[in-house]
């Protein structure tokens, strides 16, 4: 199974000030540095053997921070070889359905074809949206019409067209793409029962970026191929982004265990706290009467509760965490943190699960240093990466549409 490493700048520690309002001084740790530590992951990925690099797409907050997946992957393009490049995900609604399609064949040329999962979603967060001036109640028009626009530009015909947000005059894709198959890579992030069936009726393979338990994402593996089924599609896998930290065994052996696992918590509590307030699931207001993301309206707590429920000063300016309840996020299934034993029967648990086909791991999250992680990912990429490279990814009978198991 093919095996990618997932990189974006994390600024986690300054959560608190940002939620303060206080901006009168500027970060304690300046971005640049945590733009750069992403990158550092980033290079060890094409020497330790993984079999590809992927990006996200976030502005405006602590969170994520990459405004272009697109131009960090061309980046990666120009210092690498052999890796593949992908995006989990760019954010179809905060662009130019054209120029996206511009940008996409120029990396697909600049890497010689190597953009092989061109991962996009509908977004969010109201911050976000609010940064680049794009309505959220238009994010599901815009994002289908992006869609539609794609699969034009990528066919190798001239095209036009006229849509309900976007109109073009008949034009060409130029410079046109390396590849001849852009838009059979397109993987789509969906989180909503609604936009999975929107999805995977237009053919579209799920893309799992860890925000809910893996047997619920296998179990929409199934929706998405009886649905596929129902339209004449053959049945597809997923692809799948885990977060992952990896310990020596002698860390257990040598009695650090308690060490260790208060750091993960930390580090894991910070992560959900950093997703609940930059998404803005914290506070139902921000959904509430928003057209397309009802489903998100049953939130409850503010976003300054969220942070004082899970997290509390550790005195050195850090956080720490007060319990084990905390903020919901990443599921622990979707968590690859332990030995490289326990990594690997993890990994091959969700994928008897889930059905994927690779997988992405992420190896720095919450406020987990960047040193950390370049320990982790070395340690991985030496004692799991080469038996999960062995390892199948079947699609399993528990994936396949109902009619077909019965």
């Amino acid at each position: 199974m093919k095996v990618n490493l997932g990189t974006g700048a994390q600024n986690s520690h300054d959560w608190e000030r940002v939620l303060a309002g206080d901006y009168s001084s500027p970060p304690a740790t300046p971005d640049w540095e945590c733009v750069q530590g992403a990158l550092a992951l980033g290079d060890l990925a094409e020497p330790l053997g993984f079999d590809g690099i992927w990006f996200p797409e976030h502005q405006g907050t602590p969170y994520g921070m990459t405004p272009n997946p697109i131009q960090a992957l061309t980046y990666f393009a120009g210092r690498t070889e052999r890796v593949s490049l992908g995006t989990f995900v760019a954010v179809a609604p905060w662009w130019n359905p054209v120029r996206l399609a511009h940008q996409i064949a120029y990396l697909d040329i600049l890497s010689k074809g190597r953009y092989t999962t061109i991962g996009i979603g509908r977004g969010v967060s109201k911050a976000e949206f609010d940064a680049v001036g794009v309505p959220r109640e238009e994010s599901r028009e815009r994002f289908n019409e992006c869609l539609d626009i794609l699969k034009l530009a990528f066919s190798g015909e001239r095209f036009s067209y006229d849509g309900e947000i976007f109109s073009f005059p008949e034009m060409s894709l130029r410079p046109a793409p390396f590849s001849d198959d852009l838009f059979s890579r397109i993987y789509s992030s969906s989180s909503t029962a609604e936009s999975l069936e929107i999805l995977s009726r237009r053919g579209m393979v799920p893309l799992f970026v860890g925000n809910k338990p893996i047997w619920d994402a296998g179990l929409e593996v199934q929706k998405v191929n009886t649905f596929r089924a129902e339209e004449g599609l053959p049945p597809c896998q997923p692809k799948n982004v885990m977060f992952m930290y990896c310990i020596p065994e002698n860390i257990r052996q040598g009695g650090l265990l308690g060490e260790f696992e208060a750091k993960t918590d930390e580090w894991i509590y910070t992560a959900n706290r950093d997703v609940n307030v930059h998404y803005g699931f914290a506070d139902a207001s921000n959904f509430k009467g928003v057209k397309g993301y009802e489903a998100y309206a049953n939130r409850e707590a503010t976003a300054t509760a969220v942070l004082a429920e899970s997290v509390q000063g550790d005195g050195t300016g850090g956080v720490k965490p007060k319990e084990k309840k905390g903020p919901p996020g990443y599921h622990a299934s979707n968590l690859l943190i332990g030995s490289p034993e326990e990594i690997f029967k993890k990994l091959k648990a969700a994928q008897e699960a889930c059905s994927f086909s690779e997988v992405t791991i992420v190896p720095q999250f919450g406020t987990m240093p960047y040193a950390d992680a370049v320990e982790s990912v070395k340690l991985f990429a030496k004692e799991v990466l080469p038996a999960v490279h062995e390892m199948e990814a079947p699609l399993h009978a528990a994936a396949l549409p109902e009619k077909v198991q019965a």
